[in-house]
């Protein structure tokens, strides 16, 4: 086996790993098909995680399925009593990716396996947990109070993915793994939130050290925002919105106190928006991302890359999408890095309540350095999700 031949299994190995412990984001074409923010189905106010009462109850089993007899039975109910409710996401899929040159690969995994916990201790407060596979969890204490029928506010305060962008499901989009949102990147601290209608602005501080880490290894902390709208022209819905973040990492010092700067400026800052009109939904996430290291830090370089992502979906019928995504990236817009560009087509349809089943084709096109490992590599990508 050649040299290359060996870097480009290890580029595949690692795509399929960076999907580990997939948390369940939420959908947003779902919420602005129907017109109404992601809490709406959800307990977590950003969206994705367990779906609340009316999620698991009333639209899961009445508009998502196809529409032919037996296939839109309730889901019996799991929870105990008002004070104790359960959820839970399975994504089971088969990968074959298969590259220009090299070793391709083809193998089952289990991308999710999430249990959900929601534990409501009074009117507005409810503690929530989500154990994930490959050790990845959310532990979130949350308390929500409606102002009036438009308005309400939040605060929450834990281990939880920071709220940013889209919030889309799959964690392998070069809008989430590739600037700092994959899998594993839950981070902890508070965020504080309030639904003014057609506005919903959210606001966090947090350790800004995300994965294993449980300490923040220095005196700042990360603050993100995001700002979302939602409108309608007629029987046009439409959604934009605008999320930022910034982090100082690294330390100046290691424990004995000896010199080790490692210190970077790190900021991300992007556009996000879609319309649903009929059958036809549209969403498009775009993002800057520059890491600045301090002039004493010669360990990490500066980089400045731009990712986007623009993604269709056509309801055929009840239970039936197909979808089509095209994404734009360069690694480094102050070097000749190059660029990747990545299309993708599928279909999802959902035969029965609780029940999804996916097919999508990947391909990656690009040129220059940045582009050499993924140049050519194309994914057939089968998937069975069991969710409630």
């Amino acid at each position: 086996m050649t040299r290359l031949a060996h870097a480009v299994a290890a580029t595949l190995a690692f795509i399929v790993v960076s999907l580990f412990a997939l948390p369940a984001w939420s959908l947003p074409r779902f919420a602005l098909r129907e017109g109404v923010p992601c809490s709406t189905c959800h307990v977590n106010p950003s969206g994705g995680g367990m779906r609340n009462a009316y999620g698991r109850y009333v639209y899961g089993p009445t508009r998502l399925p196809l529409g032919f007899p037996g296939s839109r039975e309730r889901a019996p109910q799991l929870d105990l009593g008002d004070t104790l409710a359960f959820g839970a996401d399975a994504r089971t899929a088969y990968i074959d990716q298969r590259p220009k040159t090299g070793e391709g690969l083809r193998t089952f995994f289990q991308m999710q396996a999430d249990l959900y916990v929601a534990a409501r201790v009074f009117d507005g407060l409810t503690l929530y947990y989500d154990q994930g596979a490959y050790g990845s969890f959310e532990a979130i204490a949350l308390y929500q109070k409606p102002l009036t029928d438009w308005a309400s506010v939040y605060v929450k305060a834990g281990r939880f993915m920071p709220t940013y962008g889209l919030r889309l499901e799959n964690h392998n989009l070069w809008i989430r793994q590739d600037i700092g949102y994959g899998p594993r990147d839950k981070e902890q601290g508070v965020e504080v939130g309030a639904q003014i209608a057609p506005f919903l602005v959210q606001v966090g501080l947090l350790n800004g050290v995300p994965g294993e880490r449980q300490l923040d290894d220095n005196k700042g902390k990360a603050f993100v925002a995001r700002v979302e709208a939602l409108g309608r022209l007629g029987p046009l819905r439409l959604m934009f919105g605008g999320s930022y973040y910034r982090n100082q990492t690294g330390v100046k010092s290691d424990a004995s106190g000896k010199t080790v700067d490692g210190r970077s400026n790190l900021w991300r800052a992007g556009l996000f928006g879609g319309a649903s009109l009929g059958r036809f939904t549209y969403l498009a996430e775009a993002d800057l991302v520059r890491l600045e290291p301090f002039s004493a830090n010669k360990t990490d370089s500066k980089s400045y890359s731009f990712q986007s992502h623009q993604e269709l979906d056509v309801l055929v019928v009840r239970g039936l999408e197909l979808t089509f995504n095209f994404e734009y990236r360069e690694p480094d817009l102050d070097t000749k890095s190059g660029s990747m560009r990545r299309v993708a087509l599928g279909f999802e349809v959902y035969p029965m309540p609780n029940l999804e089943l996916k097919a999508l084709y990947r391909h990656v096109w690009g040129k220059g350095p940045a582009s050499r490992s993924l140049d050519g590599l194309s994914e057939y990508i089968a998937m069975a999700h069991v969710f409630f």
